[in-house]
């Protein structure tokens, strides 16, 4: 479980809090996903004062979650705007499939929303592929931000429309001063390169999961792809199946036992063509070295699957589901020094 901290200041919350017009329905025509341009679509920077949408396309949140991410995105001084079906239930979801992706779309077509913040992850995303009209994300090019669950939407964004969106903090995520200069190095300023920095969470030290270390050698170059790996498993031979070729890979996973990272890794490399990415680094795979004997350690089975790939591949970068997080922007070309353990974007993230 992650640690969690208010992300947004409180704005009048839940009783008729409307800053905007009502949604726009819109009827979506399977054949849209084929003519999808896959033309890179770089979003406009975030400017304080923004406002910044808050939706939920996978799991339940609470009325208290809600508002404690209100709070923290006018903390931050930004605005915080949400449809009622935010609060949404459906069994284990935030809602239908169709409110979900309802909500979704509505906040890419509204032209007062600056950008896009899920509340949580948990599941459900995948499900909601399939009611998306691209051509609309396409046309409205935002800043999209989540992680976890929400791979499958920055996977199937980028895919189908080309837009870069952000593997970074939800709402209800811990925010330290290292996860919002991370994301707000990524999300509001113009520059054309930027060098991640590294910084151990405390009290880790005795905690392996936590090392930072190289598996392969090399350097590489190419765009950045990835996100959870149960979720890009689950993408697998699909028409939002992640292209990995060619490519710097990320990877974070939370609570699986080492043989199942074992399992995952395995059907991505021999099911997709991850072994012809430029190189992966993996996040913290925060509970995944916890298992009864006999086993591996969890860095004894990622040097054994991984070396054979003879790519660069690092262990360690402080993002996934852990306090300190990196944001890591789909589709915005790096450049990976295994050797040295460094990650440098090469292109500007926003306009």
């Amino acid at each position: 479980m992650i640690d969690r901290k208010k992300f947004i200041k409180q704005i009048g919350l839940l009783s008729g809090f409307t800053l905007f017009s009502s949604i726009n329905l819109f009827a979506f025509n399977s054949s849209q996903t084929s003519s999808i341009s896959s033309k890179k679509r770089i979003p406009k920077k975030l400017k304080k004062g923004a406002v910044i949408g808050l939706i939920t396309p996978s799991g339940v949140i609470t009325k208290e979650q809600l508002e404690e991410t209100v709070k923290e995105v006018e903390s931050l001084g930004y605005k915080a705007y949400y449809k009622p079906s935010v609060l949404s239930e459906f069994g284990y979801l935030a809602g239908t499939d169709e409110e979900r992706s309802d909500e979704l779309i509505h906040m890419f077509e509204n032209p007062d929303v600056d950008a896009i913040l899920c509340v949580r992850g948990g599941y459900g995303a995948i499900r909601i592929l399939d009611l998306i009209d691209f051509n609309i994300i396409k046309e409205n090019p935002k800043i999209f931000i989540g992680y976890s669950d929400i791979t499958a939407l920055i996977t199937a964004f980028y895919l189908k429309t080309g837009l870069v969106s952000f593997h970074g903090p939800v709402g209800i995520s811990t925010f330290n001063e290292f996860s919002l200069k991370s994301l707000f190095d990524i999300i509001s300023k113009t520059k054309n390169t930027h060098l991640y920095s590294y910084k151990r969470e405390p009290e880790t030290d005795n905690n392996s999961e936590f090392d930072f270390y190289t598996i392969n050698k090399g350097k590489a170059s190419g765009e950045l792809i990835g996100g959870n790996m149960s979720v890009l498993v689950s993408m697998i031979g699909g028409k939002f199946e992640p292209k990995f070729k060619g490519k710097i890979v990320y990877l974070e996973e939370i609570d699986e036992k080492t043989y199942k990272i074992d399992k995952m890794i395995t059907q991505l490399i021999h099911s997709t063509d991850l072994k012809e990415a430029s190189g992966i680094i993996f996040g913290i795979l925060s509970g995944c070295d916890n298992n009864e004997k006999p086993t591996f350690l969890l860095k004894e089975l990622l040097i054994q699957i991984m070396t054979p790939v003879k790519i660069p591949v690092v262990y360690g970068f402080p993002f996934g589901h852990v306090k300190n997080k990196m944001t890591l922007p789909t589709g915005i070309k790096a450049e990976l020094n295994a050797d040295t353990k460094t990650l440098k974007l090469i292109e500007k993230t926003v306009n």
